[in-house]
């Protein structure tokens, strides 16, 4: 399992993206509610371009620094314990 460490931190960013991407969008446009729909449309696409790709690889390096100071039985714990939480959030949100 330690071999895949990078592989792991994408999928638990992956599924942390797709549990709270829709909680950014929904704060981001009730920030940007009296804005132009213009200039709302402009902050989204930023947001998607590169808000997302920053949020991403902040959550991609911090999961893998802390997977990586795991040991053997911690890691196998962490990730089953994390994927079993993602996937009961998303499966309570009706994403899966």
């Amino acid at each position: 399992m330690r071999a895949h460490i990078p592989e792991i931190a994408v999928s638990l960013t992956a599924m942390a993206l797709v549990v709270g991407g829709p909680y950014v969008n929904a704060g981001l446009k009730n920030l940007t509610r009296n804005f132009h729909w213009l200039v709302r449309y402009g902050i989204f696409i930023f947001l998607s371009m590169a808000g997302y790709g920053i949020i991403s690889n902040i959550i991609q390096r911090n999961t893998r620094g802390f997977l990586l100071g795991l040991s053997n039985g911690q890691l196998v714990g962490a990730v089953l314990g994390l994927h079993l939480l993602l996937a009961w959030l998303l499966k309570r949100e009706g994403k899966i």
